[in-house]
Order: structure tokens, then sequence, then C-alpha cells
């Protein structure tokens, strides 16, 4: 007799499961949803085998996206969850792609296919007034519907659309069928974490309105590019205009604005310095690690704090600490030590938001300062902690003759403290060691 517990559930069955753990957050509950879903998972991992990757971490890390896919899912929506948790899986995936720093070569023959593909949509999308179906794309290319559905995917995979990535070509290139055809088909809400959200919007205030109301109508209210026009006034073709030209303004607003604080807190210490000083002094950013200093992550510090206190927005301060550092270069000499510090500032680096300043903040600590977050700040670092222990692991740093200890610490404002001084006391006192799940089997 099979077991109950993975005996193969009815749709209607998983719908019961997910209303349940939604109501009680059991994880027996969850942990059985999870696995009712493993081919999928298992399914979507094998489409990117081209991305030099092992087939069991991408699929580890689809299994992440349906975790959280099942934590997120509202069955009031009226979403089917396998289409749902499909968008996450694949997701998930393509975020472990990037933050691994693989190029993804997309095959000469997949390209030309592609630009097969691009040309029949535009011209199925001009004579039909709205994006052609997979169906009516497979009658004209000769193929399957399902074979133009896994295309479609795989179009995905070597697609840069983020707001944080890709070139001007790239946005041109894509068509208004991939865009509409992936809200369409997932129908899944635009997502962002909400401190991230805080800084688009802020950058949105920067587009004229009438861009604003196209990002925000396809974006955040899930309407199609057609819908979009129908309600406007306009074409279909403006519309995809706008979204495109759009995304290439919010990239350089963002940007911009990133480069014009720099640049302002800069002037700020200069102004604030006595006499001409020299070229040390006057410095904002450490020659080891590239990163910027002390003086300008207390310089950063207050002007954010007076940002959020202008409009009521949190702001924290996280302290990473690598402690023991000073013992690795009188063990295992210089060139050692400060590769080691310029790897873990590029880690640290990497693992955040481009919005948050992260500096060498003394010897061995690393200072950050995390605007629009406060009790989120813990998940910063647990996110840190992940990144950090599994390089310490690899790297050798947790044994040897120089071993490494991990500490963190972190304050909030205005949670608990109300002050840059406050904030920077608060966490260096919180400072503790981390416990990392890889020190486990070297301590046994």
């Amino acid at each position: 007799m099979p077991n109950e517990t993975n005996r193969r559930l009815s749709d209607q069955e998983i719908h019961a499961l997910l209303r349940e753990y939604k109501l009680t957050r059991r994880q027996a509950i969850r942990d059985r949803i999870v696995m009712q879903y493993a081919n999928l998972v298992e399914s979507i991992a094998r489409r990117f085998a081209g991305a030099a990757e092992p087939t069991e971490d991408l699929a580890q890390e689809g299994y992440i996206g349906l975790i959280t896919a099942v934590d997120g899912y509202d069955a009031d929506k009226g979403v089917k969850f396998s289409t749902y948790a499909t968008h996450f899986i694949i997701g998930q995936i393509k975020h472990h792609l990037r933050d691994r720093g693989k190029i993804i070569k997309e095959p000469a023959w997949l390209q030309e296919l592609n630009q097969k593909v691009t040309k029949i949509v535009e011209s199925l999308s001009q004579e039909l007034g709205r994006p052609p179906t997979n169906g009516e794309i497979a009658k004209l290319m000769g193929m399957q519907e399902e074979a133009i559905a896994d295309l479609m995917t795989s179009r995905e995979v070597f697609k840069v659309a983020s707001l944080d990535g890709g070139t001007e070509q790239d946005d041109e290139s894509s068509s208004t069928y991939d865009i509409d055809r992936v809200k369409a088909d997932k129908a899944v809400h635009f997502q962002l974490p909400v401190e991230e959200r805080l800084v688009l919007e802020t950058a949105m205030r920067k587009l004229k309105e009438l861009e604003q109301t196209v990002v925000q109508e396809f974006y955040y209210r899930d309407r199609n590019q057609t819908e979009i026009a129908r309600n406007m006034g306009i074409s279909c073709n403006y519309v995809s205009h706008i979204l495109r030209n759009s995304t290439k303004k919010l990239k350089k607003i963002l940007v911009t604005d990133e480069i014009k604080d720099a640049q302002m807190a800069v002037s700020l210490v200069r102004k604030r310095g006595s006499g001409p000083g020299s070229a040390d002094e006057m410095s904002v950013v450490d020659n080891l690690t590239r990163l910027y200093n002390r003086r300008y992550f207390d310089t950063r510090l207050e002007e954010e704090l007076s940002r959020a206190s202008r409009y009521q927005l949190p702001v924290a301060v996280l302290l990473v600490e690598l402690e023991g550092w000073d013992q690795i270069g009188r063990a295992y000499g210089t060139l050692r030590s400060e590769e080691t510090l310029r790897t873990a500032a590029e880690l640290i680096k990497t693992t955040v938001r481009r919005a948050d300043i992260v500096t060498r903040f003394d010897t061995c600590t690393f200072g950050l300062a995390l605007p629009h977050t406060g009790a989120q700040v813990d998940v910063v670092a647990s996110r840190l902690a992940d990144a950090l222990g599994e390089w310490l692991l690899e790297a050798g740093h947790l044994a040897g003759r120089a071993p490494l200890v991990l500490r963190m610490g972190w304050s909030s404002y205005p949670l608990s403290a109300g002050s840059a001084g406050q904030l920077v006391e608060q966490a260096h006192e919180s400072l503790k060691p981390v416990s990392l799940p890889a020190q486990l089997p070297a301590a046994a």
C-alpha cells in the first residue's frame, strides 16, 4: 500500500492544502505540497542545461522558488498554482545564474530560430492587432505548440530584461510579444521587496506623466499593452515604445542618482575638512578594497537619516566583522590577507542592493548603510551570512593557523535608534559571532 504522504494528489486536494497552509502555516503541509511538484522543478531545471551549472544545483534553486510560491500563493486570485509556481521556479534559477556570474551563450541554431519567431510574431501582431498565441505561431512555423512554448521559455533565459542590467541593444531587440507573453502566461503580479519598490517609485516620479501612467498600468495593474492602448486611446506600438524607453530612463535615473549621491558626499567631506589636507585625508575610497571608507560612511549615513526623517522612511546600519583577519598576514603573508579582504568586500557588495552603501568601516569591519530598510535588516544579515559562510568554508578560513570568525551586528532607525551615532553604537554593541551551519562538520 503506497505511503499516504507520497500519494499523488488531485488539483482539488492540493488546492485545499494550499488554503489550509495559508491559515495554519504548518511546515508539514508545505512540505507535502512541495513534494507534489518535484517533477515540475526537475523539468524546469533541465531546461537550463546549457547554463554550465549542475542540474542538481539548479533544481535546488528551483525548490527554493517553489517554496516561495507556496508561501505567497493566494487561492482567491483565481490563478492556477502550477502556473504561479512556474514563474517563481524559473525566476529563482535565473537569479542564481546571475549571482553566479555565468555567461550563458545562446547556440547559433537557437539564435536563428528565435529570429524567425520574432519576425513571425511581429507580422502576426500587426495583422491581428494583438500578440499572437503559441498555436498561431506554431502553425506558421510548422512546429508543435509545445515546442513553441518551450522556445518562448528559453528566450527568457537568454534575454536580459531587468532594471539593473542589460544594454540598449537588448532593450531595442525585445519584442512586444515577449513582454506581454510573460505577463499573460504567468498571470503573476509585478513584485519587488518593499524597500526596492520605494526606491523605484522615487525614480518613477522623474518620468513624464504619460510614462508613469503606462508603467503603472503595465507592471502594477497587470494590464497588457492592448488594454492600455485601448484605455488611453493610443496605438499598441506607441505603448510598446513608451515601455521600452521608460525602462531605459529608469535605469539611467537610478544609476545617475547613485553617482550624484557619491559626488555630493565627496563635496561635503571636502567642505567640512579644515585646511587643504593631504590626498589621503580627503579620500573617500579605501585603497585596498576599493570600497568607500569610514569618512564616506559617516557622511552618507547623516544624509540618509535626514532624508528618512523628511519622508518617514526607515534606515538600517549593518556591521560585518572578520575577526582574526590580522592573523592571516602573520600566518600566510600580506598578499593572502589582502586578497581575503578584497574577496570579502566584493562578495558583500554583490550580495546586497546597488542602493545600499557598502564601506570599509574599520580594519576588518565592513559598514553598510541600508536605505529604506527597517525590520528587514535581519533578512539582509541572513543573506550575507549564507554567502560569506559558504565562501569562508570553501576557502578554508574557518580552520587552520589563522581561522576567521564572522561577526555581525545591526540597528535601525527609527525602531531602535534616533541618530547616526546611536545607530552605529547599537550596531557595534550588538556585534556577535554568526552561527554558520558550515562550521558544524568541522566542529564534529
